[in-house]
Parts: structure tokens; sequence; C-alpha cells
């Protein structure tokens, strides 16, 4: 919409040179182009907004599934080792810092190697155990029932994983969703609201749709384009 108002108005211009009748009407026209612009303009800004606050919900969503996956320590140690590999970069003209630096980044990879193992570890170890009884089963071992009630509490450890990680999907669907109906809702009043005083004074407008990415998903959106004059 950038210029709309200008290049518009010379149309209009030109072709009411020399007619007092319709003259009388320029100043509505332009008044409406005016509110036409305005409106794109705000349209604008809020989509801005919103497609800020989506990429946000979608980046502390990943953060949040990477928590899980991984564990909070693997995560902050990961953090960590970036902002020290930027800090790193920066120093190379300074081989103290750059010193310190690496000797900071050696360490935190030391760290992170072994919670690593660990996870790995009790993860494999509660398989493992799982195997084993599940084993004692199946070949008829007296009192079944106490070995199955053991394995289900096994199992739901690790089963609390994947609760964890629905939990956080559904959040991150639920708000998503709620950022895009908010915008689409509020910007096609704004386009109806603009299109009908539009009207009244002599410009026929209508809504042009754009496809516009919130986070993970694609939404049509709705400003305003002008499509006859007087």
């Amino acid at each position: 919409m950038k210029n709309l108002l200008s290049v518009l108005f010379s149309i209009v211009l030109a072709f009411t040179i020399g007619s007092p009748a319709f003259a009388a009407k320029e100043s509505d026209i332009l008044e409406a182009l005016k509110m036409i612009e305005k409106t794109n303009s705000e349209i604008d800004k809020k989509i801005e907004k919103a497609v800020k606050k989506a990429d946000e919900l979608q980046e502390e969503y990943l953060y949040e599934v990477r928590k899980i996956e991984e564990g909070d320590t693997v995560v902050k140690l990961n953090k960590e080792i970036g902002k020290v590999q930027s800090d790193l970069s920066k120093a190379k003209n300074d081989a103290k810092k750059e010193e310190k630096y690496y000797e900071k980044l050696l360490k935190l990879q030391s760290k992170l190697a072994k919670e690593e193992a660990k996870i790995a570890n009790k993860m494999f170890e509660i398989q493992q155990e799982i195997d084993a009884i599940s084993g004692q089963i199946m070949s008829g071992e007296k009192d079944s029932k106490k070995l199955e009630g053991k394995i289900e509490k096994l199992q739901e450890k690790l089963d609390k994983k994947e609760e964890k990680y629905k939990e956080k999907t559904d959040k991150y669907i639920k708000e998503l969703e709620k950022v895009i109906d908010d915008i689409y809702k509020e910007t096609f009043k704004m386009s109806a609201e603009t299109i009908d005083k539009a009207a009244k004074k002599g410009v026929i407008a209508e809504c042009s749709w754009q496809l516009v990415r919130f986070a993970d998903r694609w939404v049509w959106i709705d400003p305003v384009r002008v499509v006859k004059m007087g």
C-alpha cells in the first residue's frame, strides 16, 4: 500500500479535471483513500505483532520439548556452551580471553558429556529392567502378578515423558490458535468497517487476502484493496 494515496489521487485528478460535479467528490475520495491506507498500516502492525508472538510461542514450545527429551541440565549446558562459543569467536585477537573461554568451553563440554551419559544409562537401565521382568513373566515365573506390578511402575517412568510432551504440545497448539483466531477476527472487522465507510464516500473496496505465516501455520489475512472510485 506504499504510495497508494498519491498514485490513486493522481488518477482521480487526471480523470476529473474540468468536471465540477465530480470534483466536489474529490475530498470524500481523498478521505476514503487516507482511511484505507491508515487501516492497512494498522493491520500490518497488528499482523507483525501477532507473527512475533506466534514465533515466541513456537520457540518456547521447542525449548520445553528439548528439556523433556534431554533434561533441564543438558538444555542449560547447551545454552551456556553456545554463549561461550560466541564469546570465543569474538576474542580471536585477545589471546588471554581466548584461552579463558576455551578452558571454560572444555569444562562445559565435559559436564555435558557426563550428563548425557547419565541420562542414557538411566533410560537403558529402566528398559533393561523391564525386559528382564518381561522375560521372567514369559518363562512362567511364580508370582507373576507381583512381577506385572513392577513392570507397570517401570513403564510409567517411560510414559511420563510422553505425557509431558503431549501436555506441552496441547498448550502450544491452544495458545497459537488463539493468537491466529484473534488477529483474524480483529483484522477482518477492521477491513469490513473501512470498506463500509469508504463506500459511503464513493470508493468501492474489498478484502485483499494475503497469506501470512504464524510459527508453523499459514493463514489468510485481509487488508483492504481499492476496486473502484466514484
